[in-house]
């Protein structure tokens, strides 16, 4: 009987569109690890560290443009605490992560039998649903089957998100194998459907000053209905990197806001009658500040609210209902203006030293790749990227930005970019350092990773903290990590390269690895700050002067 059960969960899950099983090894878990290793469809992944594990699924949920449900596999006891925080972000960023926790029989929890703890329920608010399935039996088939094909759909269903399935095993934990080896092809996962056409977004979109807002959490697809609805009604859009709406060159769309948004005379003359936003909040600060009393209305699902200002107008809706909207009239002197700014800080920026050895300058020096998948870690090289990225950028951007913490960077970069032709990872010291273990995994797809070591959290050097006297700053937000990169990269069998200067990085883009590869990129993070701050000057004086 358990080979049936353990055959039925997983190709059902298979056949509800789970193509990538994730499998963190261990006792109890042998008979859904072998299942799914045999099954004929499915493609399996072992880590042995849990966290990246589980971050390395939470990437592999975004390989393709539309989200696919991934499973994760993992023994009883501590194993599956360790997915927790990839459960927080899955919630978060709305990733659809099928967890299955092994688990000791009913008779051996809380009796103190060995490697058993209360998994019932074990991730609490942070998944759509969580079910405890029974012990193997004949009757009970039918009940697996609904529960692989419920999870399937509770995972992808709008708002997406993880599922647990807790499995509670006897020994002796050894299947059939025969059995095993057959089963059905990977389904095609359930895929949304738009609502019907809203004449309260019929009405918005003919307010004459109207700003288009695009953020994380939508795919190309649905970015692309905005950008072309928007580029025929001549109505601006502010696109965060994450939306996928930079790599467009349409005049309509805006990348360097963080930028202008800095800027009182900027914000008065770019302030719109309303807001319509698709997607999550956009990484930008100077916008969070910028349109906190501006009227906005959110696009989306009721079932995850993204306002967290509290004060936008939810409606309900998809992207796809601009393909059958008319074309609006609009204010075309609204977008001349922020047409305006944006060219005023390109020619700043053009004016830069581009061969300085700068994190903003790293950034810039993307502009060299023609193709592939970047996938970029929280705190400063989101900002970064947010803040330098220009439109027209060919790269598909990624990054965690849910929880928005800096574990799992480097398994979640692996997982994401795992199907494309060429991989890109931009990240701290400290993000790197904090996932480490996720280089096991590297050596199944070549991956560039610019790491950018400031020797801490440089994010900290721009925060209220860095007034703080040195001798408090350093060992609690500084932190500086005085580690070898060199001998880590050589540890886990990675190839490693110092980066001298902003040339040589760019020839070393221009350049197809064979295999992962780190390249460290060492900058000063005092100085950082200050180039910063100089380019706020600069930019500021320059759009004051235009727009005075």
């Amino acid at each position: 009987m358990l080979t049936k059960w353990v055959h039925t969960l997983i190709d059902n899950l298979v056949r509800s569109g789970v193509r990538d099983f994730v499998i963190s090894p261990g006792s109890r878990s042998t008979p859904l690890a072998i299942a799914a290793f045999l099954h004929p469809s499915s493609r399996t992944h072992v880590l042995v560290d849990e966290r990246s594990a589980s971050f390395f699924a939470l990437g592999l949920t975004r390989t393709d443009d539309a989200l696919r449900p991934v499973a994760l596999i993992c023994t009883s006891g501590t194993a599956a605490t360790n997915y927790y925080s990839a459960v927080t972000e899955a919630n978060i960023f709305e990733l659809p992560l099928i967890v299955l926790t092994a688990d000791r029989p009913h008779e051996l929890r809380g009796v103190g039998a060995p490697q058993a703890i209360d998994q019932v329920g074990l991730y609490g608010k942070q998944v759509r649903h969580a079910f405890d399935l029974p012990l193997p039996e004949e009757a009970g088939l039918t009940y697996v089957q609904h529960v692989a094909r419920r999870a399937a759909l509770l995972a992808m269903t709008e708002p997406a998100g993880p599922v647990q399935i807790n499995v509670p095993l006897r020994e002796p934990l050894i299947p059939e194998l025969d059995l095993l080896q057959t089963g059905q092809s990977v389904g095609r996962p359930l895929r949304a459907i738009a609502p019907s056409l809203s004449e309260e977004l019929s009405e918005i979109l003919s307010i004459p000053r109207l700003l288009i807002v695009i953020g994380p959490q939508l795919s190309a697809t649905d970015t692309q209905f905005i950008l072309d609805y928007a580029e025929r009604s001549h109505i601006p859009v502010l696109a965060d990197p994450l939306s996928q709406g930079r790599q467009s060159s349409y005049a309509t769309v805006f990348g360097y806001y963080d930028t202008w948004l800095k800027d009182e005379t900027v914000q008065q003359k770019a302030r719109p009658e309303h807001i319509l936003r698709f997607g999550a909040m956009p990484t930008s600060k100077p916008y969070l500040l910028w349109s906190k009393d501006i009227p906005t209305t959110v696009v989306g699902h009721p079932g995850n609210w993204r306002d967290p200002q509290l004060h936008a107008d939810f409606l309900s809706g998809h992207p796809s209902q601009l393909q059958t909207m008319p074309e609006t009239t609009h204010d075309v002197a609204y977008l001349h203006t922020l047409q305006a700014a944006e060219q005023t800080v390109a020619v700043v920026f053009e004016t830069l030293d581009t061969e300085q050895l700068t994190e903003y300058n790293v950034v810039r020096a993307l502009d060299v790749l023609t193709q592939g998948s970047l996938f970029v870690s929280n705190s400063m090289p989101i900002r970064d990227l947010d803040t330098f990225l220009p439109t027209g950028t060919p790269l598909r951007i990624l990054a965690n930005r849910g929880a928005n913490g800096i574990d799992g960077i480097v398994s979640s970069a692996l997982g994401a970019t795992y199907d494309a032709d060429h991989r890109y990872l931009l990240v701290g010291d400290l993000a790197f350092i904090h996932d480490i273990n996720g280089l096991m995994m590297a050596r199944t797809r070549p991956m560039t990773i610019l790491l950018i070591n400031n020797t801490g959290g440089g994010i900290f050097n721009f925060l209220p903290q860095q007034t703080l006297d040195p001798a408090v700053f350093e060992p609690l937000f500084g932190t500086a990590q005085e580690l070898d990169f060199r001998h880590l990269a050589s540890g886990y069998g990675v190839d490693y390269e110092l980066i001298s200067s902003i040339p040589v990085l760019k020839t070393a883009l221009q350049t197809t690895p064979v295999a992962t590869r780190i390249l460290e990129i060492r900058t000063d993070r005092p100085e950082n700050v200050r180039l910063h701050r100089r380019i706020w000057e600069l930019t500021n004086q320059a759009l004051q002067e235009r727009f005075r």
